[in-house]
């Protein structure tokens, strides 16, 4: 497995890769100078020979984590041979008031300060996210809500090391499209989320457990991997599932075909039950799993799906027929805030 580790000047990405254990770690800014020394004296078009000829050379490889980058400010510098090179896009967030911090105090990065840090971080993570759901590749935006930053990597390790061992939303949405597959035989399918679309309230407040996993509003697999994680210690902690109490919303009941959730899985696991509708989740159901699994849906059927938030986004507007689920008041989501919306159907 080859795993691509990129992010903004000063993000971390050596301090990682210096780090990092169980997957062997290759400097990508080294092997560029072995190849070419005067590579940084170079005008663009040979840059991007080197470029090449490096991801060339490393994709008879494998097994590693290296460095990248998607562009430098105004200049983007990802070419086809790095996308086809990795398996596994791993993208280092910082929050843009610390990374411009750290550029200031940098001979080396300074230079950067022209630019737009939280435009420029917002898009790198955008387009490599549409390069990755146009491809079929993993992609996940590594963060840390708390503070902006990483005090401690463990975090950033124990889901390396999980994806080491096979964690993939894509592999996971490509199992569940399957199984939907083979458990229907009806041509439209209607896939619905399950908080606060299919059911009124979020089952994980309903348990009393809160995060702030979300807040950066990525919702890839690593946030949904953090998320069940501590949501399975919360419970643990807490020494059984509360009872409670849970009101439909009728309109997506009549026409829920399969439930997708990123909830907290007993309780959804007694809905599927009370309901008949097969239910999939867990750690690796995020946005993109959801856009994978409608994807491979519409490669032999027709796809509706309801949702109510930025990780619905990507499922709704993929699907064939979508509709966006209002809160009570009428409003929408804050997570989908500046979302193109069009083809979609708020109700």
């Amino acid at each position: 497995m080859r795993l691509g580790l990129y992010g903004l000047p000063g993000a971390g990405k050596t301090y990682i890769l210096d780090r990092i254990e169980g997957i062997k770690a290759l400097n990508g800014s080294d092997l560029l100078l072995d190849i070419a020394p005067k590579f940084y004296q170079m005008d663009e078009m040979y840059k991007k020979a080197v470029r090449t000829e490096l991801a060339k050379s490393l994709i008879k490889k494998d097994d590693f984590i290296m460095d990248g980058h998607y562009s430098f400010g105004d200049k983007i510098v990802f070419t086809k041979e790095d996308g086809e090179l990795y398996d596994v896009f791993l993208y280092l967030y910082i929050d843009p008031i610390v990374l411009k911090s750290r550029m200031e105090k940098s001979f080396k990065n300074s230079k950067y300060l022209k630019f737009d840090v939280e435009k420029w971080q917002k898009y790198e993570i955008e387009k490599l996210r549409e390069y990755c759901h146009e491809h079929d590749k993993d992609f996940y935006v590594i963060d840390n809500q708390d503070k902006g930053y990483f005090e401690n990597i463990d975090t950033i390790f124990s889901f390396v090391k999980a994806v080491l061992k096979g964690f993939s939303c894509v592999d996971f949405a490509k199992k569940v499209a399957n199984d939907i597959l083979s458990n229907c035989d009806f041509y439209n399918i209607v896939l619905t989320d399950g908080d606060r679309t299919l059911i009124r309230e979020d089952s994980s407040t309903l348990i009393g457990y809160k995060t702030n996993i979300f807040d950066g509003n990525f919702y890839t697999g690593f946030q949904s991997f953090n998320h069940h994680e501590n949501m399975i210690k919360y419970i643990k902690d807490l020494g059984h599932i509360p009872k409670v109490d849970i009101r439909y919303n009728n309109m997506v009941l009549e026409s829920a075909d399969f439930i997708l959730t990123s909830g907290q899985m007993d309780i959804w696991e007694n809905i599927s039950k009370e309901i008949g509708r097969p239910v999939f989740g867990g750690h690796q159901m995020s946005a993109d799993t959801k856009f994978f699994i409608t994807k491979y849906l519409q490669m032999h059927r027709r796809v509706r799906a309801f949702g109510d938030s930025l990780n619905d986004y990507f499922m709704l507007k993929r699907a064939d027929e979508a509709f966006l689920i209002s809160k009570p008041d009428g409003t929408l989501s804050s997570s989908l805030k500046n979302r193109d919306l069009e083809g979609i159907y708020i109700v």
